[in-house]
């Protein structure tokens, strides 16, 4: 999460139309606060349900810079919700992102490859919009009832 202040850090100083939320109350909650004070930031802690549902509706980008996840369920909510996503190289979640297109994949541990990610969305409301609705057709052709009938179907041919 270090990685996603410092670079959040810089883009706040370079463009005026952001604001940060960050969800949830991991370990890093504390040390998030104490570097992203001076910037436009809003800690929501946990959320769930329509909550939860409301922050994603709300949102134009999701970062979720995470090297050690296996899965990144959150990943899958955010494209659901019609957001484009930047995930790493590492862990399970880039699975779940074709990159340039449903979002982007970026290095890493490298805090400039996240920035430039960042940046290049933030600049490019065209872009979002174009993610945004390809990540959105792409977990709904996901989805268990899409993996169930997919199934039904190798099994009739």
């Amino acid at each position: 999460m270090h990685l996603l202040a410092e670079a959040y850090q810089k883009l706040s100083k370079t463009a005026d139309n952001v604001h940060l939320v960050v969800v949830g109350d991991g370990p890093y909650l504390e040390e998030m606060k104490a570097s992203l004070k001076e910037t436009p930031c809003t800690f929501t802690g946990w959320l769930q349900g329509e909550e939860l549902a409301t922050v994603y509706a709300s949102g134009s980008i999701f970062v979720f810079p995470s090297t050690t996840d296996t899965f990144g369920n959150v990943v899958l909510e955010a494209q659901a919700s019609g957001i484009p996503v930047i995930v790493t190289d590492q862990g399970g979640p880039m699975e779940n992102v074709i990159s340039g297109k449903t979002g982007l994949i970026v290095r890493g541990h490298d805090g400039d490859d996240l920035l430039k990610a960042m940046m290049l969305l933030v600049s490019s409301p065209e872009l979002i919009r174009e993610m945004g609705k390809e990540a959105r057709q792409y977990m709904e052709n996901r989805s268990y009832e899409q993996a169930i009938l997919k199934t039904f179907d190798m099994f009739r041919q």
